[in-house]
């Protein structure tokens, strides 16, 4: 089992193999991935918050949940990609709350994980990004997302 030292060291670099180092480290990571996650280092935590939702574990939502409540952006940023990962139930509610974030950034993330998730339950908060949204290009990406998801609904 690899230490938190390890994974660190292992996430402190500029380009990362994310498939490679869920398959590396697997369900027995998401402790220490938690700690970064809870450090709120911004170079580190949002790197470990996505690893995190890939790796998919049954504590992966609780590593992505604490990253999308970060005061930092990129992190939140990292927990809304994360979300599409996570089973459904896990991402349909990260994702509906990061849809409400004061970043621009973070709510079209949100939104295009939304998409991805593809629950019905997310259209309702597509639909409030989509009609509410103050950036015009957000409005645009949530109602045609909110259409596609529409579409696909039974």
């Amino acid at each position: 089992m690899a230490t938190l030292q390890e994974i660190r060291l292992s996430l402190d670099k500029d380009e990362l193999n994310y498939p490679e180092l869920a398959k590396k480290y697997g369900e027995a990571a998401l402790p220490h991935l938690k700690t970064l996650v809870t450090e709120d280092e911004p170079r580190i935590a949002p790197k470990a918050a996505y690893l995190a939702g890939l790796i998919a574990g049954k504590a992966s939502h609780e590593v992505v949940s604490i990253a999308a409540r970060s005061r930092h952006d990129v992190t939140r940023v990292a927990a809304a990609a994360a979300t599409a990962m996570l089973p459904v139930k896990d991402g349909v509610n990260i994702a509906s709350q990061l849809m409400g974030d004061a970043d621009v950034g973070v709510r079209g993330m949100a939104a295009k994980s939304a998409a991805k998730i593809g629950d019905p339950a997310l259209i309702a908060p597509l639909r409030v990004l989509a009609n509410q949204d103050k950036e015009g290009h957000v409005r645009a990406l949530a109602n045609q997302l909110a259409d596609t998801l529409d579409r696909k609904a039974p």
